[in-house]
């Protein structure tokens, strides 16, 4: 048998006949050049690379005549498949080109793949949730109540194996869904969400009054859109978007126009609105424009009524204002629209609105204690008591900031605006007003110093002709008695069921008359009292309503009449 050495030395020698021929025709074809000169030439002296130009020369001849290409391309074909077949039965790897939710997974092993899935999914994807074109949160997934197994993503992945070569494969992701969980989501976005009808109503184009006819609601459809979420969750998840759902209320009045020549009338007025502060005697005036007004109208099933989505904002500034003043003030906002309705459907041009307080607080300061606060407050220290019930009232240090309570409790019927009775206690002295001109002006006794009437800002709550009353003073061994007071009208309670309030004569259960009918002596037990002819007109003058401003060294006037009504008394007490 022929060995590798002689076929090796066999080859040689016939390739050199080869190309011995080949070089006796390439000379003879070609003119002859000059020689090279010899620092160009390339001599071969070494006898090492000699040999190995030769064994390059003789492989390439070998390969050229004697080798198949074909075949070795398909050798190395079949080596290289062989490869690829190995490393996906053993690589611990995700093939190539494959992806999941928008992730390139190639080359991560199964517990990165988990690990970046679920990083995506709780830390950077956003859904948008959309409403009528804009969107009105982003959302993480989970708040919608949407879930995945990413490690089971994972290892659908790796099981791909190579199949997304060389196009890409995508795994097929199940979406885990919360229908509760997407529910109470979606339940916070009601309100935010929600645009009322728009009843129909009224606005000015060119200098005219055309009426505007009323649109549906539009409203979140809470029930129909989780069904969507649990039903679409891979599409949600994929388009990053979720369109909430809406449906639609009507307008209860779609057709403003019968009603548009009363709102001509009725915008053709100045409309004012008017805030009465009780307590300073304080008339505040609000004014809108016109256009505005024209806003807060709408058409109601029988005649003009108020838009309260376009009147609501106006309330809100009033408030800022007042609450950005040292006074604690505000316009209740439901009472407010309960009165500017009724207005505007009397086709009133006025509007007369309570201003209100809020809660404050006190700091305790030298010499106060529970009685000297609540005549420095105005408060009856019942009242006080009641917003500061942890408060122990025999140890109060200074600097300590104690609740009280709104003023309004003091006046719990609609002030009447017109008249005001004023107390002064330092003088012993009342007068009363009616459209700012004195009606009653006259001497009064107060409360005893055992039993002192309360300063403050009060209103006649009650009217008897006849009252009873009864003090420790009038108690014996037999039990307590009764005295009478004639014209009487309560003011403030002291303890629930007793009230101290304005009377004439007291008849004592001795039959004689308190201080034997004179007036002017601190002697009663906390009402003011009057000579028995003077209570009885200012019982029949004083409406239920009226407000009482009692003054006082602790308690100084608050409003404008109390401090003419001090200077008058003044100038009286000093001509007399």
């Amino acid at each position: 048998m022929e060995n590798s050495g002689e076929r090796r030395a066999r080859n040689t020698r016939a390739r050199q006949r080869y190309e011995a021929r080949q070089r006796k025709r390439a000379m003879a074809a070609r003119p002859q050049e000059p020689d090279t000169p010899a620092r160009w030439r390339i001599t071969w002296n070494n006898a090492r690379w000699r040999d190995v130009s030769t064994m390059l020369a003789d492989w390439a001849w070998h390969v050229r005549h004697n080798t198949p290409l074909p075949h070795v391309l398909l050798g190395m074909g079949g080596v290289l498949a062989a490869v690829l077949l190995l490393s996906l039965f053993f690589s611990p790897t995700i093939g190539y080109n494959v992806w999941a939710l928008g992730l390139r997974l190639e080359g991560k092993t199964i517990d990165e793949a988990a690990n970046a899935l679920q990083t995506y999914w709780n830390e950077q994807l956003l859904i948008d949730l959309m409403f009528d074109g804009r969107v009105v949160r982003q959302v993480r997934p989970a708040e919608l109540g949407l879930g995945i197994n990413a490690l089971e993503i994972a290892q659908d992945a790796r099981a791909l194996g190579w199949a997304g070569f060389p196009f890409g494969a995508e795994v097929n992701v199940n979406v885990l869904t919360n229908f509760g969980r997407a529910q109470t989501l979606l339940l916070e976005l009601v309100e935010q969400v929600y645009q009322p009808p728009y009843e129909a109503g009224y606005a000015w184009e060119n200098g005219k009054l055309v009426a505007v006819a009323g649109k549906a609601s539009r409203e979140l459809d809470v029930m129909l859109t989780a069904e969507t979420i649990t039903q679409s969750a891979l599409a949600v998840v994929k388009n990053k978007r979720l369109d909430l759902l809406v449906k639609s209320t009507p307008p209860n009045v779609a057709d403003a126009s019968p009603y548009l020549n009363a709102a001509e009338a009725f915008l053709s007025q100045s409309f004012k609105l008017i805030g009465y502060d009780p307590f300073l005697n304080e008339s505040l005036p609000w004014t809108s424009s016109r256009e505005e007004i024209t806003r807060w109208l709408a058409a109601g099933a029988t005649g003009l009524t108020l838009r309260e989505s376009a009147f609501r904002p106006f309330v809100m500034a009033v408030n800022a204002q007042l609450k950005g003043s040292d006074k604690p003030r505000y316009l209740d906002e439901r009472e407010t629209i309960e009165r500017v309705r009724q207005a505007i459907a009397a086709k009133q041009d006025t509007v007369y609105l309570r201003v209100r307080y809020l809660p404050t607080t006190f700091t305790i300061g030298a010499g106060d204690w529970g009685q000297r606060i609540s005549r420095k407050t105005g408060l009856p220290f019942r009242l006080i008591e009641n917003v500061n019930p942890a408060v122990d009232w025999n140890r109060l240090s200074i600097g300590t900031v104690i609740n009280l309570p709104s003023r309004d409790l003091l006046l719990p019927e609609p002030p009447v605006p017109n008249k005001r009775i004023i107390v002064d206690l330092d003088r012993r002295w009342m007068v009363a007003y009616e459209n700012n001109e004195v009606v009653f002006s006259w001497r009064i006794s107060p409360g005893r110093p055992d039993a002192p009437t309360y300063p403050g800002i009060f209103q006649i709550l009650t009217h008897s002709e006849v009252a009873y009353g009864s003090g420790f003073s009038l108690c014996n061994d037999t039990g307590c008695s009764q005295w009478t007071m004639y014209w009487f009208m309560g003011i403030y309670e002291v303890v629930p069921g007793l009230m101290n309030g304005f009377h004439g004569a007291v008849l004592l259960p001795n039959g004689a008359y308190l201080d034997n009918g004179q007036i002017g002596n601190a002697s009663t037990f906390g009402c003011v009292m009057s000579n028995n002819q003077q209570a009885e007109a200012l019982f029949r003058w004083a409406d239920k309503g009226t407000v009482v401003e009692i003054i006082s060294s602790d308690f100084p006037p608050q409003s404008d009449l109390a401090r003419q009504a001090q200077e008058l008394i003044t100038r009286t007490l000093s001509g007399l």
